[in-house]
């Protein structure tokens, strides 16, 4: 086990490196784990939930990949040097998504994340018999510049709701750089969360299973009451 996470996570400061350049990197294949049953795991632990912070196989999956010695520590390190964050490394936010086909509620739901990194590790990704779509992400790297405080935030976020829809998003892709990606390859993506305008395509009626992905967020530098902290809130109770 030991080799094989270090192995995984060699060159990272280079992927790092990339990620301040264009504002998001793709990290190495899950593949090579047992995803299968992780898949399994979490589902389990979600229910008929869409969402999930912290669960238990969630947290295991964290643990064996060893998040807290290889990543978050490098992550913290940029985030106070390139962004002036001043917050704690524990300022993180994780949560399982498990979208089943045909839930329309999960689509085109274009926003910004609260906070600086994002980190996508896709664990189950659906196939659909008729080629239509089975989630994949949809993102616009460094589509605004880092807001400096929460009202420039906030403005931003309000700005861009707009696009929040199927003819919002293809409006949007007219006119900016945008990066579809469906992570049949089971390669993590970390992106610059407040400046990287994401949502998802949906997930086809007829795709072989749910779409299972871990969202792992870093360093939220915004107030107690800012917009992202209080839906957090609410999506928990």
């Amino acid at each position: 086990m030991k080799d094989s996470i270090n192995k995984y996570w060699t060159g990272i400061d280079d992927k790092l490196k990339i990620l301040l350049k264009d504002g998001a990197v793709k990290l190495p294949s899950l593949s090579i784990f047992d995803l299968d049953t992780l898949s399994d795991n979490i589902s389990n632990e979600l229910g008929p939930l869409t969402f999930k912070e912290g669960g238990l196989s969630h947290r295991k999956f964290l643990d064996y990949l060893q998040i807290d010695k290889f990543l978050s520590p490098k992550l913290f390190n940029l985030a106070k040097e390139f962004f002036g964050f001043r917050g704690k490394l524990s300022n993180q936010y994780h949560i399982a998504r498990k979208v089943l086909p045909g839930n329309i509620k999960e689509q085109f739901r274009a926003h910004f994340d609260s906070h600086i990194f994002t980190m996508v590790l896709p664990i189950k990704i659906p196939t659909s018999s008729s080629g239509q779509s089975t989630g994949d992400l949809i993102y616009f790297s460094n589509i605004r510049d880092m807001p400096n405080n929460e009202i420039s935030n906030l403005f931003g976020k309000v700005y861009y709701k707009k696009f929040a829809s199927s003819n919002g998003i293809k409006k949007l892709i007219k006119n900016k750089n945008c990066v579809t990606e469906n992570f049949m390859n089971y390669e993590p993506l970390i992106f610059l969360g407040k400046t990287t305008l994401h949502a998802n395509y949906p997930v086809a009626q007829d795709c072989s299973s749910y779409r299972l992905t871990l969202l792992a967020h870093f360093f939220d530098d915004s107030s107690k009451f800012s917009t992202g902290n209080v839906l957090r809130f609410l999506r928990n109770r």
